[in-house]
């Protein structure tokens, strides 16, 4: 049995179809559920015993270490060259493809919809004496007609395996065709909340929702259907830096026109506080109780003790909750719009960009994946609420953190540093101008944002590190809002 050495082709860009969704990315730096195509790849293939490194091909430079690396692993290893706009497949054809892989006596090219998908070569020699045709994507040899890649190149097929990424939490699973998706979970009333959302929504609202039919309740679980809709999450786009400043401007035009036309209901001063404080305080404080419970607490704890000025984080809640209550208008028995009306709204729940589908060309957007309301009453939250949420994706750069697109360094004062791996200050301005335009305090969406991000550490603690940037992000929040309140 052969050893492998995969070589993985990122040299061909997406072109300008898909380039809408991947902005200035390759392939391979394109972002899927989090990882990358690169590393989504190289994971798959190193799940083979046989595949004992995988290299990558981006320049024509590159191709001295490539040559260089193969001349120390000796001939008798077998090379795979595969291209990135080919994604994993069918995965039993590409378990099986590995596997033949390591028994080849000469070459074969994998073919999929009549594209080379990938280059088999039994040796190095063959395979460093093909380099150029290989590069090409021109080398010729007997086909192996297989099922084991998506083509990415094709607009269809990009969209259909991009937008089969919802981010799912473990109790849940979404199945599904080109023409629906299937949501199963274990949770059988948030399932049912989620579905009972839709009908219990005033009519003139459900035009922006994705309409769930055929909800099943079986023994273990229970499900809803809904039109599947070949669309990209604006998540994925606003990462990837392919949604301009006006591209911006046209979904905002759409999310505060949402904003304005929800459907409110006046309550009296003391309702609208419980609900705030529920949402902002109650709801933190439960949180940071359960981080307590939690092995990281501690060392997360110290690290904001010895980079941060803060002594603890404790200390940085109390911060949070004495800017709460100084510029909460309600805790004033003031409400929102500086008089004595109070009412709440009808909310998604969770608007953030990874829960709006948008499409510029169509101009459709929808949201997905609501809260849930099993009465009409819990329909309505604060007014306030949804915006933070949406402020959390465009000021505070959440989906860069999901996408791992951050780094905590320490700089000369020995101090913690976040860097975020984007500009958003263009971004940061226009939706504070639609704030303003709308009646919304910028320095408040920001305080409830920062509320946003504290609450939700204990719940992402699969990778620690991230839990640690929310942190430091929050941080960075209620200093800037300090800041504003000291002007």
């Amino acid at each position: 049995m052969k050893k492998i050495i995969v070589i993985y082709d990122d040299s061909m860009m997406p072109e300008a179809e898909i380039g809408t969704i991947t902005g200035q990315k390759s392939y391979g730096d394109t972002i899927f559920k989090r990882v990358t195509l690169k590393n989504r790849m190289k994971e798959a293939m190193e799940t083979q015993k046989a595949v004992v490194d995988f290299l990558v091909y981006r320049k024509e430079s590159d191709q001295i270490a490539i040559f260089d690396y193969l001349t120390k692993v000796g001939n008798d290893t077998a090379v795979l060259h595969l291209y990135s706009n080919f994604a994993k497949g069918n995965a039993a054809e590409f378990d099986g493809l590995l596997t033949k892989a390591s028994y080849l006596n000469r070459s074969y090219v994998a073919t999929c919809g009549e594209k080379p998908a990938m280059v088999l070569f039994d040796t190095v020699g063959s395979y460093k004496d093909a380099f150029e045709q290989v590069i090409s994507r021109l080398y010729q040899a007997d086909e192996i007609v297989t099922s084991a890649f998506t083509d990415l190149s094709i607009r269809a097929n990009f969209l259909t395996f991009i937008t089969g990424g919802f981010d799912a939490r473990f109790f849940n699973a979404l199945e599904g065709d080109a023409y629906t998706v299937t949501k199963k979970s274990s949770k059988k009333d948030k399932i049912k909340s989620e579905y009972d959302f839709y009908y219990l929504l005033p009519d003139h609202m459900k035009m922006w929702f994705v309409q769930p039919y055929d909800y099943r309740e079986e023994k273990e679980f229970a499900s809803y259907t809904m039109e599947r809709f070949h669309m990209t999450d604006i998540a994925i786009r606003f990462v990837h830096g392919a949604v301009s400043v006006s591209e911006l401007q046209d979904i905002l035009d759409k999310l505060f026109y949402f904003v304005k036309q929800r459907q409110r209901k006046k309550v009296d001063a003391k309702e609208s506080l419980k609900v705030a404080r529920e949402l902002y305080v109650d709801k933190l404080l439960a949180r940071m109780a359960d981080l307590k419970k939690l092995p990281e607490y501690a060392q997360f704890d110290n690290m904001i003790r010895m980079g941060t000025k803060y002594d603890s984080i404790d200390q940085i809640t109390e911060t949070y909750l004495a800017l709460f209550e100084k510029l909460c208008p309600l805790q004033k028995g003031v409400s929102y719009e500086g008089n004595k009306e109070f009412a709440l709204a009808v909310g998604h729940g969770d608007m953030c960009f990874s829960n709006i589908l948008y499409n510029r060309e169509a101009s459709i957007l929808k949201l997905i994946d609501p809260k849930g309301a099993q009465t009409e009453d819990e329909l309505y939250t604060d007014p306030y609420y949804d915006l933070a949420k949406l402020s959390h994706s465009i000021c505070g750069c959440y989906d860069f953190f999901n996408s791992g697109l951050y780094q905590i360094s320490i700089d000369r004062d020995l101090k913690l540093c976040l860097t975020i791996d984007t500009k958003p200050e263009e971004y940061i301005a226009l939706f504070s101008s639609y704030l303003e335009k709308n009646g919304y305090d910028y320095v408040l969406v920001r305080l409830y944002e920062a509320g946003l991000f504290l609450s939700m550490l204990p719940y992402h603690m699969d990778q620690p590190g991230k839990v640690f940037g929310f942190l430091l992000n929050a941080i960075r929040i209620l200093d800037e809002v300090e800041k504003c309140t000291r002007i």
